[in-house]
């Protein structure tokens, strides 16, 4: 799990000399990583690891090729079973990550906003990686710190605390609602997590957590929330005025914190907007008091979205829209992946309208409401 007292990431590709950079410049970062050629992989190698990362494409040297399936991995995700095997057998759950240059023929049929965790999902490993993606080495390092900090954990023998101290949660007036939605997203921290090492939890976290509106919110529903524009969002939080650092104060700063984009606690921005609402007139809309009283601390006037119930739109790739439209005029979705326990998903009610896989994606309850829109077209 570590060399000395830093988490230890394995490199694994058939080109090794290729990748040495790439090793050079995560360790630099505070791990130690180190490249190996699959057929030099050791069960050592396995046991120290916090993580390891197999390239997609392997060439193995024709003196090793067999004709029986069963006796070579043909391809990454193969030898990743193999060496998740090899770790279950020492007693030890690495973090294990594909690292393909062609990620996006191998996930075509995935939802492209989600394809990283969905590929994952699917072929039992904790994230796939582009490695052509400038961030991946940042990235890497930030999931062997996460396992590396949630082994020592569990290693400990101190009691479990829900993973307050894991996600960086500090006492305030909403660290408890924070944490009583973390566990109403059902986290595996009991046997599933000691089975693992914890290694389960921290899946949980970076593929249903971190990539969808929860209990962590992007910018983008953030803004949504506080009932601004993307753009003056950003110029807000950017300002360092006064609201900029209340803002800051609701920031998640735990494990992963800019895996996937910066986030958001929602408990704390839902008890930051309680707080600004608790004295507002009663027959002033929502909207019109909510932005009165960021004008104010901000300093300078803040405009309003002034949709009754305004949401975020997605299209049939998960992608999500920056313009915000109206509830009246989208549909509820039920699309593959997407939690329970997340804000529901919407798309817009003439997109879904125009494109086949989008109106496929509609949940049943909603669907009436296209046939509704046809009949007055």
């Amino acid at each position: 799990m570590t060399s000395g007292d830093i988490p230890f990431v394995l490199i694994v590709d058939d080109r090794p000399e290729g990748e040495r950079s790439k090793a050079a410049v995560i360790s630099a970062s505070g791990v130690l990583a180190t490249v190996r050629a699959p057929a030099d992989v050791t069960v050592e190698d396995i046991k120290r690891a916090a993580l390891i990362a197999v390239d997609e494409y392997l060439l193995w040297p024709p003196d090793m090729m067999a004709r029986e399936p069963a006796f070579l991995p043909v391809d990454g995700l193969a030898l990743i079973r193999v060496l998740q095997r090899r770790a279950w057998m020492s007693n030890v759950s690495p973090v294990f990550v594909l690292r393909s240059a062609d990620l996006d023929t191998l996930g075509e049929s995935l939802p492209a906003a989600i394809r990283e965790p969905a590929l994952a999902m699917q072929h039992d490993l904790d994230w796939a990686f582009r490695k052509q993606d400038k961030g991946e080495g940042r990235r890497i390092v930030a999931l062997a710190a996460a396992r590396y900090d949630l082994q020592s954990s569990f290693e400990s023998g101190a009691p479990w605390d829900g993973g307050s101290r894991w996600l960086g949660i500090t006492p305030s007036s909403w660290s408890e609602a924070a944490m009583n939605q973390v566990q109403a997203c059902r986290p595996p921290e009991h046997a599933v997590a000691a089975y693992t090492g914890g290694a389960a939890w921290l899946r949980w976290f970076a593929q249903r957590i971190l990539p969808f509106p929860g209990i962590l919110l992007s910018d983008l529903h953030t803004a949504l929330r506080l009932r601004l524009r993307i753009k003056d969002f950003h110029a807000i939080v950017k300002s360092g005025s006064p609201l900029a650092s209340q803002l800051e104060t609701l920031r998640y700063k735990g494990h992963l914190h800019d895996f996937l984009g910066d986030r958001w606690w929602r408990a704390g921005v839902d008890t930051f907007i309680d707080s600004l609402l608790a004295d507002a007139e009663w027959d002033v809309p929502e909207h019109v008091a909510l932005a009165s009283k960021l004008s104010a601390i901000h300093g300078l006037p803040i405009e309003a979205v002034s949709d009754p119930h305004p949401v975020i739109t997605i299209d049939v790739q998960y992608k999500e829209s920056t313009e915000v439209i109206d509830a009246s005029k989208a549909v509820r979705l039920s699309p593959d992946l997407w939690p329970v326990f997340a804000d529901e998903p919407w798309a817009d009610m003439d997109d879904a309208l125009q494109e086949a896989d989008l109106e496929a994606l509609v949940a049943r309850a909603e669907r009436h409401r296209l046939d509704e829109a046809r009949e007055q077209s």
